[in-house]
């Protein structure tokens, strides 16, 4: 998914430089730019988790219980991350057609 992110992000921005009126900001272009650096952050950092939990003790409950919240955490993390995405693409979709 990471890769996919990217993709559309650099379609988008794409789309945007050939708007005579551009459609998504330069500060939200780079704002979303700095997110997809966090994101491929996140990405491993949801890779360890998932490792942690695979090899966890799990008569530990407590630590399984710790380890599944941390996972819950960075599925929210994704699914923003996915979502900011998601409404740049709304963003563009919605004013493309005027702003050529």
């Amino acid at each position: 998914m990471q890769e996919e992110l990217l993709r559309t992000f650099n379609i988008l921005s794409r789309l945007n430089d050939s708007c005579r009126e551009k459609v998504i900001s330069q500060e939200e272009l780079d704002e979303q730019d700095s997110n997809l650096d966090d994101f491929r952050k996140m990405v491993i950092e949801l890779r360890d988790i998932l490792s942690k939990l695979e090899n966890s003790n799990t008569q530990s409950v407590d630590e399984t219980v710790e380890i599944l919240l941390q996972l819950h955490l960075k599925f929210s993390d994704y699914i923003w991350h996915t979502d900011q995405i998601h409404e740049l693409l709304k963003k563009m979709a919605g004013n493309y057609r005027d702003s050529y």
